[in-house]
C-alpha cells in the first residue's frame, strides 16, 4: 500500500524542519520505498519550492530528477502534535512525506487537498493517538471522516472578535484578499477571519479565497496576541473602506469568460467549415461589417485650416487610443491592450505626417491627403515580401481609419448593428474587434485570418465565439441570415433548424452552469477520472498577475513572458531592476513553480538599444537564445537577476529559440559561470521546443535540458512553413496537423526516456479539441491565460487517460488536421468540458 500504519509515527517532536523532514523520510526508508539518499533530496526540494500546504500540513517531497532513488511509490506521515517551525510563521503538525514513481499517488494527494478544507479535521488529526484515524482520513475510497464541530468564531483567551462584512461588489476575491493579507501581515497577533464553518488564516491568500465569502457575506474576525486591538482597528476600518474595492481596478485581469458551450450541430447542408478560433456557440443574425467611412471631398482651398485638422485628427486619435488601451486593459488585461499602445506609434512618424502635409500644401484636403500617405507607406510596407512589415501594414491601415473617422466621421453602416449579431468581415483590425460592441455581437466569422491572429487572440480574450478561414463565400451570404456559430469545431450553420436552435440554446445554457462549477473547483487539481494528474499552470508577464493565477487555480506559471521589461526603452533595464520584477514573481506564487522565459527578442520583435542586422527573414534570424549569446553581457545581468529571485521562490530558466546542443550548451555554461559567482543554488533550465530541428535532437537535448516547454505557435509555424499572421494562408497554420503532433509525440518519448517532464505554453493548450490529445501524447503540464485556468482543469478531471491515449493514436495516424478535428473520439473528450 502507498500508506500503511507502518508509514505512520505519532507523537514525534523533531527539534526543527529538517529533522522532520529526515524522521519521516526514514518511515519510508525502513519499509523499502526509499533510497536513503532520497532524503537530501527532500531538503533540496525545500530550497527550491515551500511545500507547506496551510492547516498545519506540509508535503515534503524530492526533485523530479532523483526519482531513480524510489524503489516503489509511498506516502509517510510523521505527527508532530506540537508543532515544528516550517517557514516563517508557518507551523507544521502533520508533515506528509511523498516519494512518487508516477501518479499513483495523486488519490491521496487529492484527499489530502479536501482535508485541507477542514479545519477541525485537520487539527483532530494531529492529535490523534489512533493510527486508523490517518489511513481512515487519506483514504480516497472512504467518506471523508467529520472533525470536530468547528470552533466558533470566538477570540482566544485574551483574544478580540469583531463582525465585519466582505465587500460588496464582489466578495471575497482575489483583491480584496490580496489587501487582507498585507494588513494581516504587519500585525504580531494572530488574525483569523471565519464564515460559513470556515476558519482561515488571515495571512493565507488561497485560505481567504476558500472561504467562500461572497457580496456582503458576514465574516467573523478574530485577533489574538500583543497587538490584537490595533489590529482589530485596522483590519475593522479596512473592511468598512471596502478593502479597496468600491471600483474596477483598471490593473486586474478579465474575468473569465465562460467554458466552451458546445453543442451537438451536424454538418448540414449549407454548412460553412472554417478554423476554430475563439471557443463556444452563439445564436444570432449575420451582420457583414464594413470599415468604409463617410464621403470627403479630394481638394481644399485653406492648407492652413487642413493642417490644423489634421493635426487635431493626430491629438485625438492618440487620445482614443490611450482610452481604449485602458478600456481593453480592464476587459482583457493590459497584454491585449498593448496592441493599441503600439497603434499610437505611426501617428508620431515624421515622414508620414510629412507626406500628408506636403500633400496638403499642394490642395488636397486633409483626409484624402492623410488616406494618400497611410496608403503609400502601408503599401510599401506590404510589398517587401517580409511577414513582420506586412502585419506592420495592417496595423497602420487600421490607425489610419482612425485617423479618417476624426477627421469625416464614420459611415452611415455603423449605426445598423443588429442586436445578437454574428459579425462578418473578410477580417478584421484589432481596433475593429475591440470596438465591438458586447452587449450586440454575439460572434464572429471571417472569410481569411488565421487561429493565432490578432483578432483571435482579441476575440478569445473578449469571450466571443469565433470562427475564421471560412472562405470567401461567407462574405455572399445576406444581412439578417439566422445562424448558429459553432467556436469549437469551426462551423457556421445558415438557417438552422428547430431542432439545431435548440442544441445550441441548450449548450449555451451549460455552458453557463459549466462556468460556475469550473469557477467552484478551481482549487482542485487536475486529476483525470482514471487517476493521471496534469498539472495546470497560467502564462503571465509581471508580478502583480501572480495573484489573480493562485487565484484562477493555477499550480504555477508555465511561461513568465520577460521581454516587455526590454521593449520600448532606449536602455536595458537594470540588473536590480529585473530582480526586483523575479522576486515579487517568486514571491507572489508562493514557493509555486515559476517557468521564466529568458529574453524572447530580436529578429521580428526588435530591441531599440541593439543594432540588428538587416535579415531578409527576421523569423529565421537572430531571435530568442540566438540574440542572447550574441549580446553575452545582456544574458548575463538577466541570468545574474534569475538566480538571485530564485532565492526567494522555485525559479526555472527556460531558454528560448534553441536549436540544437551547441546553443544550450554555451547558455549553460553561461549559466553555470554566473551561479558560481554568485553562490547561488542551482536551479533547473529547461528549453522551448519551437523548432523542428529540437524536436528530432530531443533524445539528445533531454541529455542536457531538465525539462522541455513546446511553444506550439512557433512549432506550427516552422514545421508548416506558414507565417501564423499571414492574411490569406493563416487557415494553414493549425496545431493540430498530423506533422506539428507527431514532433511533439517524438518530444514527449524522449523527454521521458531520460526522467524530463514536458509542458506547453502555446495557444494550443487552450484549445479544447487540442488538450484530450497532449493528455493522451503525455504531456505533463498545460500552461493557458489566467481566464482559461479553471476550465481546462475541470475538462482535464472529466477525461479518461485511457481514451485520450487511444484517440491521439488515431490523431498521429491521420492525413490532415482536418481530420483530426473530425475524429469521433475526440469530438467525444472535448465535449465533456
Amino acid at each position: 500500500m502507498i500508506l500503511s500504519p507502518d508509514r505512520i509515527r505519532l507523537g514525534a517532536s523533531p527539534t526543527d524542519k529538517e529533522a522532520a523532514i529526515r524522521q519521516a523520510a526514514q518511515l519510508l526508508v525502513d519499509t523499502g520505498s526509499i533510497q536513503p539518499a532520497y532524503a537530501d533530496s527532500m531538503l533540496r526540494r525545500e530550497g527550491e519550492a515551500d511545500t507547506f500546504l496551510g492547516n498545519g500540513i506540509a508535503i515534503p517531497h524530492g526533485q523530479r530528477g532523483d526519482r531513480g532513488m524510489i524503489g516503489q511509490t509511498g506516502i509517510a506521515v510523521l505527527q508532530v502534535p506540537a508543532g515544528v517551525r516550517w517557514n516563517g510563521d508557518d507551523v507544521a503538525t502533520l508533515v506528509v512525506a511523498i516519494a512518487a514513481q508516477g501518479d499513483e499517488h495523486i488519490a491521496v494527494l487529492r484527499r489530502l487537498t479536501e482535508v485541507l478544507g477542514e479545519e477541525s479535521l485537520a487539527r483532530q488529526l494531529a492529535t490523534t493517538r489512533d493510527p486508523q484515524d490517518i489511513l481512515r482520513a487519506l483514504d480516497p475510497d472512504a467518506p471523508l471522516p467529520q472533525g470536530a464541530p468547528a470552533a466558533a468564531a470566538m477570540p482566544a483567551a485574551g483574544g478580540l472578535s469583531a463582525e465585519v462584512e466582505a465587500p460588496a461588489a464582489a466578495g471575497m476575491h482575489a483583491r480584496p484578499a490580496r489587501a487582507v493579507v498585507t494588513l494581516a501581515k504587519s500585525f504580531q497577533s494572530a488574525i483569523t477571519l471565519s464564515h460559513g464553518g470556515k476558519v482561515a488564516d488571515a495571512r493565507s491568500m488561497i485560505a481567504l479565497l476558500q472561504l467562500g465569502a461572497g457580496p456582503a457575506a458576514r465574516l467573523t474576525l478574530s485577533a489574538s496576541g500583543p497587538d490584537a486591538a490595533a489590529a482589530l482597528e485596522a483590519m475593522q476600518a479596512a473592511f468598512t473602506d471596502q478593502l479597496g474595492d468600491n471600483d474596477a481596478d483598471p490593473d486586474a485581469p478579465a474575468e473569465a469568460p465562460p467554458p466552451p458551450a458546445r453543442a451537438d450541430l451536424p454538418m448540414m447542408p449549407g454548412t460553412v467549415a472554417g478554423l476554430p478560433a475563439s471557443p463556444g456557440v452563439a445564436v444570432g443574425v449575420l451582420f457583414r461589417f464594413r470599415s468604409e467611412t463617410a464621403g470627403f471631398a479630394e481638394t481644399a482651398a485653406d492648407p492652413a485650416a487642413e493642417r490644423g485638422a489634421l493635426r487635431a485628427a493626430l491629438d485625438a486619435t492618440r487620445a482614443e487610443l490611450r482610452d481604449v488601451a485602458a478600456e481593453m486593459t480592464a476587459r482583457i488585461g493590459a497584454k491585449h491592450a498593448e496592441i493599441f499602445a503600439a497603434h499610437a506609434e505611426f501617428l508620431d512618424d515624421p515622414e508620414l505626417v510629412t507626406e500628408a502635409e506636403a500633400a496638403i500644401a499642394r490642395g488636397a484636403s486633409a483626409p484624402a491627403a492623410w488616406q494618400g500617405a497611410a496608403e503609400r507607406r502601408a503599401a510599401a510596407l506590404a510589398g517587401v515580401g517580409d511577414a513582420l512589415l506586412a502585419a506592420r501594414a495592417i496595423d497602420l491601415k487600421d490607425v489610419a481609419r482612425r485617423v479618417l473617422r476624426q477627421l469625416v466621421g464614420p459611415g452611415a453602416e455603423a449605426a445598423a448593428l443588429p442586436d445578437r449579431a454574428i459579425v462578418v468581415a473578410e477580417d478584421l483590425t484589432p481596433s475593429e474587434t475591440a470596438n465591438l460592441d458586447p452587449a450586440k455581437v454575439v460572434g464572429m466569422v471571417t472569410s481569411a485570418g488565421g487561429p493565432t491572429a490578432h483578432t483571435a487572440i482579441l476575440a478569445r480574450a473578449m469571450g466571443i465565439p469565433a470562427v475564421v478561414a471560412a472562405g470567401s463565400g461567407v462574405l455572399e451570404l445576406p444581412d439578417g441570415t439566422p445562424a448558429v456559430l459553432d467556436g469549437d469545431r469551426g462551423h457556421l450553420h445558415p438557417h438552422p433548424d428547430d431542432m439545431a436552435l435548440a442544441a445550441a440554446e441548450a449548450a449555451m445554457a451549460r455552458g453557463k452552469d459549466r462556468a460556475e462549477a469550473a469557477r467552484e473547483a478551481a482549487f482542485r487539481p487536475a486529476v483525470t477520472r482514471d487517476g493521471h494528474r496534469v498539472e495546470v499552470a497560467a502564462n503571465v508577464r509581471q508580478p502583480e498577475e501572480a495573484l489573480a493565477a493562485v487565484a484562477a487555480g493555477a499550480e504555477g506559471t508555465g511561461l513568465v513572458r520577460s521581454e516587455f521589461l526590454f521593449h520600448d526603452r532606449a536602455d536595458p533595464p537594470s540588473e536590480d531592476e529585473q530582480f526586483d520584477l523575479y522576486r515579487r514573481l517568486a514571491e507572489g506564487f508562493g514557493g509555486l513553480p515559476v517557468v521564466l522565459r529568458t529574453l524572447d527578442a530580436g529578429g521580428d520583435k526588435p530591441l531599440r538599444f541593439v543594432q540588428h542586422p538587416v535579415e531578409a527573414n527576421p523569423f529565421l534570424g537572430l531571435r530568442g537564445l540566438r540574440l542572447s549569446l550574441a549580446e553575452p553581457a545582456l544574458f548575463r545581468t538577466q541570468v545574474r537577476a534569475a538566480l538571485r529571485a530564485a532565492r526567494h521562490g522555485d525559479i526555472k530558466l527556460m531558454l528560448p529559440m534553441v536549436d540544437g546542443l551547441a546553443d544550450l550548451r554555451a547558455a549553460r555554461d553561461i549559466i553555470e559561470r554566473e551561479r558560481a559567482a554568485l553562490e547561488a543554488p542551482a536551479i533547473e533550465v529547461g528549453i522551448m521546443v519551437e523548432v523542428p530541428s529540437a524536436a528530432v535532437m530531443a533524445d539528445q537535448l533531454a541529455e542536457e535540458a531538465d525539462f522541455f516547454s513546446i511553444g506550439t505557435n512557433d512549432l506550427t509555424q516552422y514545421t508548416l512553413a506558414v507565417d501564423r499572421l499571414h492574411p490569406t494562408m493563416g487557415a494553414r497554420s493549425d496545431a493540430l496537423d498530423p506533422g506539428v503532433l507527431r514532433l511533439i509525440d517524438m518530444t514527449v518519448r524522449a523527454a521521458h526516456a531520460r526522467g524530463r517532464w514536458v509542458g506547453v505554453c502555446g495557444n494550443m493548450a487552450a484549445d479544447a479539441m487540442a488538450a484530450p490529445i497532449l493528455l493522451g501524447l503525455g504531456v505533463d503540464e498545460l500552461s493557458v491565460s489566467i481566464p482559461n485556468v479553471a476550465a481546462l482543469k475541470a475538462q482535464i478531471r472529466a477525461l479518461s487517460r485511457a481514451k485520450a491515449r487511444k484517440v491521439a493514436a488515431l490523431a498521429l495516424n491521420c492525413g490532415t488536421a482536418a481530420e483530426v478535428r473530425a475524429l469521433p473520439g475526440l469530438l467525444e473528450l472535448a465535449d465533456v468540458a
